[in-house]
């Protein structure tokens, strides 16, 4: 099996990415591939925040310490949300 080397040049339909893992070496992987990760994952953690404050708001049941509970969640995913919109539009 041959490999990828340094030296051989990348497919036309990628860029050359540098790998942050790699000491100097560069992937394959498109810029519509890592802005499609991204709005992935800024998506993902909307529709997390989302389905944890609906369960707040709608789940009478919940002791304090559950409450307690979903709402550091809450937090936490607002936080990487934010985080996440925040590169994006510095790019």
């Amino acid at each position: 099996m041959t490999g990828n080397t340094d030296g051989e040049s990348q497919p036309s339909e990628y860029s050359s990415v540098k790998d942050p893992k790699s000491s100097g070496r560069e992937s394959p992987v498109s810029d519509i591939q890592i802005k499609d990760h991204e709005r992935k994952a800024t998506d993902e953690n909307l529709l997390t925040l989302e389905k944890v404050h609906a369960i707040l708001l709608n789940c009478i049941n919940l002791t304090k310490k559950q409450k307690l509970e979903y709402a550091e969640s809450e937090r936490y995913f607002m936080k990487s949300y934010l985080k996440k919109l925040i590169n994006k539009l510095k790019r």
